[in-house]
């Protein structure tokens, strides 16, 4: 070894720590018997190490090893320390050869794999109209069956839209019938009266009066001057009168006087005739009722059957949609399970999307993440042990229930998911648990 005058002490320590190892593994070697039982070696007792040593002089240490085909003996010095080793039995001369070791393949039961319990569905349970929370069916921990009512939200609303809803429905539907049925005899006569009506007042107002029209109008205007003159004679036997204001004569002449302009007014426009305007009125109203009586005669064309059929079935969908929404206003259970959790309470406004009560399915599961080299050794229906930290006595029985088709390249794992096969009801979503799978 090197020798030096004066070390460095973290040096020095270092190198009589490591001398120091050297003469315990020199000892084990020299207690160790290898051809049968030996005398134990006396046990070697190393000097304590000492802070103030570390400035001396170090002399060379030396150690030595000696190993023959007869025995074997081994002899450590370190300045004037020294062990001799009780020499060792003969070994044989031809060391018989030794097979290689194999490793095999931990087995599944072995491998423990932590995870964590879940529910195999969790349901938040939302509103799906607007209205006010009248009624919660339910609490945190009660038990549901699909299909129970969980809450009821207020309906004044929805109610008044599948009433309008309806009403419309009811029109349609009418006007559908009114075309699908024949038309009645009475209602045949009464488009033809119509007709017969609106005809002749066409041709008044075309052709002029007649002269029985004529004669007629003349005849009022002579009555109505006949009355005046009556009516005159009779004031000018008393127009010396002073009342003469007061008098009946003064008043039936006046009337009298009313009545022949009343009557000149009638003869003047009877004898003028209709104006283009009133005969093209009269046209219209004709014409309005012979369509009307050849609709009635023809019956309802195939579009117009066909354009009230689309109206009833817009309708009819309006009406379901309301009836839909109605019934959103009862919220039931998609699926049976508890509730775990309830956001609402009666009184309070609730949206579409609202969160109400939140399910959870009595079925539980355990998903694992399992090695790539254990793959080949998976298969479904394999058999699993469950252990969880509340129940540290007790184990589950499970079985592989899915292994996913892919493995995530990160961890080069396998997600495995583990349904427990046997009395777990006291497993709950949210436990820690300890899955192993069993070889099979």
């Amino acid at each position: 070894m090197l020798r030096q005058g004066r070390y460095h002490f973290s040096a020095l320590a270092r190198r009589i720590w490591d001398a120091l190892g050297v003469l315990l593994l020199v000892a084990i070697l020299a207690s160790c018997s290898f051809t049968g039982a030996q005398p134990t070696a006396e046990p070697f007792n190393a000097p304590a190490y000492q802070p103030d040593a570390a400035t001396e002089s170090i002399t060379t240490t030396q150690v030595s090893t000696q190993t023959t085909a007869v025995g074997t003996s081994t002899e450590s010095t370190v300045t004037g320390v020294a062990v001799a080793a009780a020499p060792a039995a003969a070994a044989p001369a031809a060391a018989a050869p030794v097979a290689p070791a194999s490793v095999a393949a931990a087995p599944l039961a072995q491998a423990g794999y932590n995870a964590e319990i879940v529910t195999e569905q969790q349901v938040v349970v939302v509103a799906q109209v607007n209205g006010q929370i009248l009624e919660m069916m339910v609490d945190v921990g009660s038990e549901v069956k699909a299909g129970d009512v969980l809450a009821r939200v207020e309906t004044t609303a929805l109610e008044a839209q599948r009433a309008q809803a309806l009403a419309g429905l009811d029109a349609v539907k009418s006007q559908l019938d009114l075309l699908n049925d024949s038309p009645k005899e009475a209602d045949l006569e009464a488009a033809r009266a119509g007709v017969a009506a609106a005809g002749a007042a066409y041709t008044r107002a075309a052709n002029g009066p007649t002269d029985e029209e004529r004669r007629l109008a003349l005849a009022q205007l002579k009555q109505a001057q006949a009355a005046v003159t009556v009516a005159q004679a009779g004031y000018n036997l008393v127009k010396g009168n002073p009342n003469i204001g007061a008098l009946p004569q003064s008043l039936q002449l006046q009337q009298a006087t009313l009545a022949i302009e009343a009557a000149q007014a009638q003869y003047d426009k009877l004898m003028l005739g209709a104006t283009a305007d009133v005969i093209a009125g009269a046209y219209a109203q004709l014409a309005n009722a012979r369509a009307a009586l050849q609709r009635l005669e023809d019956g309802a064309k195939a579009a117009q059957v066909n354009a009230a059929e689309a109206q009833v079935r817009a309708a009819e969908t309006t009406l379901y949609l309301a009836q839909l929404q109605l019934n959103k206003a009862t919220i039931t259970s998609p699926i049976d399970g508890v509730v775990s959790r309830v956001t609402t309470a009666v009184g309070a406004m609730a949206a579409p999307g609202t969160p109400v009560v939140t399910l959870l399915s009595p079925a539980v599961k355990i998903t694992i993440a399992v090695e790539e080299a254990r793959l080949s050794q998976l298969q479904i229906g394999q058999k699993a042990l469950i252990r969880v930290d509340a129940y540290p006595d007790q184990t589950f029985e499970g079985a592989v229930a899915i292994i996913a088709p892919e493995l995530d390249a990160n961890t080069r794992t396998v997600q495995v998911t583990i349904r427990p096969t046997g009395d777990a009801d006291v497993l709950a979503p949210g436990m820690s648990a300890t899955v192993e799978l069993v070889e099979e």
